[in-house]
């Protein structure tokens, strides 16, 4: 019978490697296809994705595509060898540690179904490297903006925000704060309620925004605000008040519109029927992966920014 072969998205599927990360690895020259189909497309098999474990394992060791290559073309002693690989399987180990607890936690859950299939989903998810963790995260991004007409500067800040400067090793906190965020960032709801949140703002927009602009003021907004929590000030007064304006008005120059008490209440119901509180610990949890201090006053100000423009809107419907 003829080996089966897969195609790199099923060999994505079945290993929990990024596409991204395998067709990188083949173009490296460590991961060759076994075969191509008639239409050109790389075809690999069951051998093939041992090969991908092993070369996962050398990788998560600390080696070089360069160095991997070698061993796999067998240039190093066989000595050499097998103390790296020992170095690995020392690794491993310590990664196998990590992930018994995060299992347990599996144990608790209430559905048996997601519970089956933790394990090697936990697996796979927590012996990705740098490298394929922030092609993980980078495919999840694209898709939650496709399609969709954000500027192009403003799309890679955010790309920047989330996938620059990934570590390469994790500590325990760091590993539990991946495996939450990588549940987070494939989840169809979660994705789902960001398109809803960025693409009737871009597209409204219509490619006319003028991006320092809008970041000025809205900065501008959400720095008062923060300082207005601080200082324990509802957002109902009229100074506060104020404040509640320049973010109506920043956001009405952006779309093209008026700043009338009708496009407060849309403003007002596009934050109520987008909002999710998954967003900010998502942003919770890239802070923690990314070992940097987690600031939690712009959510505050956002918040206290959308219950000032709740006030307003309520007022003028009593008028």
């Amino acid at each position: 019978m003829a080996e089966k072969l897969y195609t790199i998205g099923e060999m994505s599927n079945r290993s929990g490697v990024p596409v991204k990360t395998i067709r990188h690895y083949s173009d490296a020259g460590v991961l060759p296809p076994s075969a191509k189909s008639e239409a050109g497309y790389r075809l690999y098999s069951e051998a093939d994705r041992s090969r991908l474990e092993l070369i996962r394992t050398l990788r998560a060791a600390g080696f070089g595509l360069p160095t991997i290559e070698r061993l796999l073309l067998r240039e190093v002693r066989p000595a050499d060898a097998v103390r790296l690989q020992l170095e690995a399987v020392d690794m491993q180990l310590r990664t196998l540690g990590r992930q018994r607890a995060l299992l347990e936690a599996a144990l608790e859950s209430n559905d048996e179904e997601a519970a089956l299939s933790y394990p090697d989903r936990a697996r796979a998810l927590a012996m990705l490297t740098a490298h394929e963790r922030r092609a993980f995260l980078e495919e999840h991004f694209e898709r939650g903006l496709e399609g969709i007409p954000v500027d192009p500067e403003v799309k890679e800040w955010f790309r920047r925000m989330l996938v620059e400067d990934l570590p390469e090793t994790l500590t325990d906190e760091q590993l539990a704060a991946w495996m939450e965020l990588s549940e987070l960032a494939s989840d169809d709801g979660f994705i789902r309620r960001l398109r809803e949140q960025t693409e009737p703002f871009w597209e409204a927009a219509g490619g006319s925004l003028d991006q320092a602009e809008f970041a000025r003021a809205t900065n501008e907004a959400y720095r008062e605000a923060a300082e207005a929590v601080r200082e324990g000030r509802p957002p109902m007064g009229r100074r506060e008040q104020r404040v509640v304006e320049v973010l109506i008005d920043a956001h009405a120059r952006a779309l093209n519109k008026t700043g009338n008490p009708d496009f407060e209440a849309w403003l007002l119901r596009h934050y109520d029927e987008t909002s999710d509180p998954r967003m900010e610990r998502y942003w919770h949890l890239v802070a923690t992966l990314k070992k940097i201090e987690y600031d939690p006053s712009v959510s505050e100000a956002h918040r206290w920014l959308v219950e000032g423009l709740r006030w307003r809107v309520g007022a003028r419907g009593q008028q």
